[in-house]
């Protein structure tokens, strides 16, 4: 690859991995402990949060770029994955960090958007009965937020340690 074209990858790799773990470190300290404090405006904000300022999506295309561009600058680096690179103590650090943001991003997107999408439509359902929210639905509300508290967490821890990794497997 062209000098150039590498400059592009790494740019567009290292934003796209910031905004990836920033904005998850982000939800995960400030922005859903702010909603549990906004008692019933809460649910609102969420979907507003999530419908109308489409964080699901900005979560989707930063991951992405953050892969694929990654990918491409493993690949040219590593010369087209040459085990003799990949056992270096950088190759090694760009291996790891690659597979636990890869699994990161697959726990983002097979375990926490499936329960994002549940609760939006159960908060869609309890808005357009115009009351609280029976019994039924409060349980599984906070069945899903149970979840979704645990899964968040180990996404999040993935990403830090995947950022770091990555940020200082050159120099080891």
């Amino acid at each position: 690859m062209s000098g150039e074209i590498l400059i592009v990858l790494r740019i567009a790799h290292i934003i796209a991995g910031t905004l990836w773990v920033g904005a998850a470190v982000s939800y995960f300290f400030f922005v859903e402990p702010t909603v549990k404090l906004l008692g019933g405006g809460g649910p609102k904000f969420m979907q507003g949060f999530m419908e109308k300022r489409r964080y699901p999506l900005y979560m989707n295309i930063s991951s992405a770029i953050t892969i694929v561009a990654g990918a491409l600058l493993y690949w040219n680096t590593s010369g087209n994955l040459q085990s003799v690179w990949i056992q270096t103590r950088p190759g090694l650090g760009f291996t790891v960090g690659s597979i636990i943001a890869i699994l990161g991003y697959l726990i983002g997107f097979f375990m926490i958007r499936p329960r994002a999408q549940r609760l939006a439509k159960l908060g869609q359902t309890i808005g357009m009965a115009g009351g609280p929210p029976t019994p039924e639905q409060s349980a599984e509300m906070q069945m899903i937020d149970q979840q979704m508290k645990t899964v968040e967490r180990v996404e999040v821890i993935l990403l830090v340690i995947a950022l770091l990794l990555m940020a200082t497997a050159r120099y080891w």
